[in-house]
């Protein structure tokens, strides 16, 4: 397994790295960038935005791509061109 040497109190310090542990193997901290504050959407994440109401009422699992997946997705996917 790769590792990689960090101050931890300076990652912790951060806004902008979020760390936590993993519910599978909580030996194991994950370090990953902050999300982006509620509320605000970053200007190149704009046209991915799913409106209200957008795919209401959809339910259960579609193919999509020769994959099963929720049919929300199927519904936002083909809304937004994926």
């Amino acid at each position: 397994m790769a590792g990689i040497y960090a101050n931890l109190a300076q990652l912790m310090a951060s806004r902008e790295i979020s760390i936590s542990r993993t519910p599978f193997n909580p030996d194991i901290v994950v370090i990953k960038r902050a999300s982006f504050p509620k509320g605000e959407t970053p200007a190149h994440l704009d046209k991915y935005l799913i409106k209200k109401g957008e795919c209401a009422g959809k339910t259960g699992t579609l193919v999509h791509k020769g994959r099963i997946v929720p049919a929300t997705a199927v519904c936002v996917a083909e809304k937004h061109g994926k």
